[in-house]
């Protein structure tokens, strides 16, 4: 995947069920994306290819004439997706603490104890603990 600029502000709710289903699918197709999103909830084709044009503006698929159809393709990597959203959410809920976030979100009481074991040892990895 070609390394594209992250766009400068979150996507909106509609944007990333989009990009979600752009990630899943890779070089896809309106139709394609349309059907995947389907499982969760009816998009008629027209919002998909319009939310699709407004990702493209952002930057963050590509497209290429394919036929008689466009292909898209992803320009941003989840995992850099993900890095951005959570520096925003830090940012912009947490007062810049990425600690009181993680605080937060070890409360949750729908982590499940494997995902605890988990946690604790990519904690124990960072910190270079040998236990």
């Amino acid at each position: 995947m070609s390394k594209s600029k992250l766009p400068e502000k979150p996507l909106t709710e509609v944007e990333l069920e989009v990009m979600n289903a752009i990630w899943r699918l890779g070089e896809c197709t309106i139709k394609e994306v349309q059907a995947e999103l389907a499982r969760e909830r009816e998009l008629a084709y027209t919002t998909v290819a319009t939310v699709m044009k407004v990702l493209e503006q952002k930057h963050v698929i590509a497209s290429r004439k394919k036929e008689r159809v466009h292909d898209y393709r992803p320009l941003v990597a989840k995992a850099d997706y993900e890095k951005l959203s959570l520096q925003h959410l830090a940012n912009n809920l947490f007062d810049g603490s990425p600690g009181s976030m993680i605080m937060r979100l070890l409360g949750d009481e729908r982590l499940a104890p494997e995902e605890l074991k988990k946690i604790r040892a990519s904690l124990a990895e960072r910190l270079g603990d040998k236990s």
